[in-house]
């Protein structure tokens, strides 16, 4: 009895070994599946709640989540925050989700419907922001970028910063509603932002912008070279492809 076994331990391990190996297979490719072999992002939505873009909530906001949606993943994370008067002061984020990644002790079936809820929780909370009619006097577009470096600071995912709003800064301290946007007050602005440690580190941060406007062409403009040369004091990833009254792509480019 005691010859026999070693060679039944092995008919045994060989046996497991054959059972086990689709099942590993299958496995394998189950979580593999999804990403397409990209990394994890960390995606900051920044909403603009200003009385001025009450009618852009309702459909340029909305279409951009529409594309926004489709693009989540496995082991992304999505913040959603709110860009007002006291945006710095008062942040806290309406959506902080991590889209669920797939394991060994999640079948597929398990594993779509967390994604399903946790997906249409992101569309309820969503939607319950989109949905406020009242906006606010203050667009501080500035100081809510600081948030974003907060937020990525420490984050080794990629980063994705996607600004929903005119993108026309209205504060005390610059109003691009009444001021002409001229290059020697982007030059004052940077300086005075920089001089009081107040540009934020967007090193490698992949930016989107869709609601932009202006009163006419010449303001749209010089509003968008403002921000361009800021983003690319900040280090970000900033393109004038990505800037515009739609978001018309997101992360399609290679």
């Amino acid at each position: 009895m005691n010859r026999l076994t070693p060679r039944l331990v092995g008919l045994v391990v060989l046996g497991s070994l054959l059972f086990l190996s689709p099942m590993n297979r299958c496995a394998e490719g189950f979580l593999k599946s999804g990403n397409n072999g990209k990394k994890p992002r960390i995606i900051f939505i920044l909403v603009d709640m200003s009385g001025s873009t009450n009618q852009a909530r309702q459909t340029v906001y909305r279409e951009a989540f529409g594309k926004i949606y489709p693009s989540l993943d496995q082991g992304d994370r999505i913040l959603v925050g709110t860009i007002t008067g006291r945006s710095f002061i008062n942040f806290k984020p309406a959506v902080d989700v991590e889209i669920p990644k797939k394991s060994l002790w999640m079948n597929r079936i398990q594993f779509e419907r967390k994604l399903t809820e946790t997906k249409d929780t992101i569309r309820e909370e969503v939607e319950k922001l989109l949905s406020q009619k009242k906006g606010t006097a203050r667009t501080e577009i500035l100081n809510s970028l600081n948030i974003a470096d907060t937020i990525f600071h420490d984050d080794r995912r990629r980063k994705v910063l996607v600004i929903l709003s005119d993108m026309i800064q209205d504060s005390r301290d610059y109003n691009f509603a009444r001021i002409n946007v001229t290059e020697d007050y982007i030059d004052r602005v940077i300086h005075d932002r920089y001089e009081h440690k107040l540009i934020p580190n967007l090193k490698d941060v992949k930016v989107y912008v869709a609601g932009a406007s202006g009163k006419d062409p010449a303001k749209f403009r010089s509003v968008e070279r403002f921000w361009s040369r800021y983003f690319g004091k900040s280090g970000a990833d900033f393109s004038p492809h990505r800037y515009g009254h739609s978001l018309i792509s997101f992360e399609k480019e290679s």
